[in-house]
């Protein structure tokens, strides 16, 4: 892990700027669920900047459930979304019901937009630069692995940002579910290009602070993946009749 490659200068508090940073190396799967991060001491270090900075950020991780911090144990991150066992298993249980892509994308239909319109009331401006930069890098020239993986953590940090971590988790359940939808074969220029410019359109409204645009955006973008999905079927049942 490169630590030193974090913390870019950008209009946000040096604690803030590194919230984001290790969110997205969470929300990417970098920092993988039980992985343990460097002591504060070392941390800063890394980063050039103060202990203070680091236990700062830190704090503000530790209060939105992404990081556990243990006496004797470290700083360990948490799956996000972790809930208790009964209704973990509950949803792991209803998820299983039907691994039909169709069915997956009907459920994101109905789960996502409400989703969109919770985080454009609530977003804080630190989320805000997060799903920012997502969006940006995804609309640089990226392999498909990086895009998909750049895909994941947008929807996924739209769901954080609601601050609600039923919904977090049950964003995350579907996002597993979904993981075919990303694959090499779906991934097209003509998606890519069309997802950026989604993801862009939901962004700007939940920056805007427009619930309303921002579920009917989202709703919009998992109708047309869902649509580009059942062509690329047909085509396949085509190509192989």
């Amino acid at each position: 892990m490169d630590w030193a490659a974090i913390g870019r200068s950008v209009p946000l508090s040096v604690p803030e700027r590194l919230s984001v940073d290790i969110e997205r190396l969470i929300l990417e799967g970098t920092l993988a669920p039980g992985e343990k991060l460097p002591p504060e001491r070392e941390l800063a270090d890394h980063l050039g900047v103060s202990r203070v900075s680091v236990r700062d950020a830190l704090r503000e991780l530790e209060t939105r459930g992404l990081i556990a911090r243990k006496p004797g144990r470290g700083t360990i991150v948490r799956d996000p979304g972790e809930l208790g066992d009964r209704f973990e298993e509950t949803l792991v249980a209803l998820s299983s019901l039907s691994s039909d892509l169709q069915h997956i994308m009907e459920l994101r239909a109905i789960v996502e937009p409400p989703i969109a319109r919770i985080t454009a009331h609530r977003a804080a401006p630190r989320d805000l630069a997060q799903l920012r930069e997502l969006v940006e890098a995804m609309e640089a020239d990226v392999t498909q692995e990086r895009y998909a993986e750049l895909d994941r953590a947008f929807h996924q940090a739209i769901a954080q940002y609601a601050h609600n971590p039923l919904l977090t988790y049950i964003n995350e359940q579907i996002a597993q579910q979904i993981a075919p939808s990303r694959a090499s074969r779906y991934q097209t220029q003509e998606r890519r290009r069309a997802s950026s410019a989604a993801h862009r359109r939901i962004f700007e409204a939940i920056a805007q602070g427009d619930g309303e645009l921002a579920e009917q955006e989202a709703r919009a973008h998992v109708l047309d993946i869902s649509d580009q999905i059942a062509r690329a079927a047909t085509d396949r049942k085509t190509v192989q009749s």
